[in-house]
């Protein structure tokens, strides 16, 4: 009975996974929107700011411990500034291209640029393994697809800031990996210092209380970006690793660049590139290889077969 209903939470929470990749898959072209209505500083401060009031009911209701000690609070402002830089440039580039193509440049290039600064960083330093290796060819080709280099667009500034989005978010990650209290506080604290640190745009912007003046569609997409995806859907994802385990829960943001791409499509009505396509896979199959590839994996298919 106790393992039927063990079974049970895990599924409910691989379905909640699911949404929350979703989330952050559907905050692509809603973020794309939300630059139509004002600049990039102004929807950054915005979005930190509705995500850290929806952060506070979730940290309340799960009892999460918030305390801090000093070298948790200069990680977690050296993370905010990444997580500021970001944001910014994020949703500056979503002027300049395709929501869907930039959603899958970024989830599927981030992991592999995380690896190499983790490697380059590691003080125990080792030879990479054969599906590590594999796993990088394959990313650097995902890479010339995803950059569209065929066509000699590599250096456009889409591509050059969501690639530095790429890097900056690599080592975000990296950095918070090292903070130790709960996923769910990082992301409180991490919403809350970005939010301080664009506060000073309220002394060069007289149209930063403009948004209140905004149209349903502006709140709508509001509500998808800051709410669902950075305080719902992160939340959810930070719960789902202690019940569906962490090498399960790091297999489903590979789900976000189809999200992001098929969320893009029905918001925005683009049409991704056969090699946006083609890349992403390929990019999918290398960070599967690089984070998540187990020797015994193969073993089991083979397994299945002769079955």
């Amino acid at each position: 009975m106790e393992l039927e209903s063990k079974r049970q939470s895990g599924l409910w929470f691989a379905a909640l996974m699911v949404i929350a990749m979703i989330f952050w898959g559907s905050s692509w072209p809603a973020s794309k929107i939300l630059t139509s209505y004002t600049s990039a500083d102004i929807v950054t401060f915005w979005r930190f700011f509705f995500a850290f009031v929806a952060s506070i009911p979730i940290v309340v209701i799960l009892r999460i411990n918030l305390k801090l000690d000093s070298h948790s609070f200069k990680l977690l402002l050296l993370s905010s500034l990444c997580n500021g830089l970001y944001s910014i440039l994020y949703f500056f580039a979503l002027n300049l291209g395709s929501a869907g193509r930039g959603g899958v440049l970024v989830t599927t290039l981030t992991p592999v640029f995380a690896y190499l600064i983790f490697f380059m960083l590691s003080k125990n330093h080792r030879n990479p393994k054969t599906n590590e290796m594999l796993g990088l060819m394959l990313g650097i080709i995902a890479g010339i697809c995803l950059l569209d280099l065929p066509n000699s667009h590599a250096f456009s500034a889409f591509n050059v800031i969501f690639v530095i989005c790429a890097i900056d978010w690599a080592i975000l990650s990296i950095i918070c990996q090292k903070v130790r209290i709960h996923p769910i506080a990082i992301n409180s604290y991490n919403s809350l210092f970005s939010c301080i640190l664009y506060i000073p745009i309220f002394i060069f912007r007289d149209n930063v209380l403009f948004i209140f003046d905004y149209d349903v569609q502006f709140w709508v997409m509001m509500f998808v970006v800051s709410i669902l995806s950075t305080a719902i859907g992160t939340s959810i994802y930070y719960m789902g690793i202690l019940y569906v385990g962490a090498t399960k829960a790091s297999t489903f943001p590979l789900l976000v660049p189809f999200t992001a791409l098929l969320s893009s499509y029905f918001i925005l009505g683009e049409i991704p590139s056969v090699l946006t396509l083609f890349g992403g896979t390929l990019a999918i199959v290398a960070i599967y290889l690089i984070n998540l590839y187990k020797p015994y994996h193969i073993a089991q298919v083979f397994k299945k077969f002769r079955n």
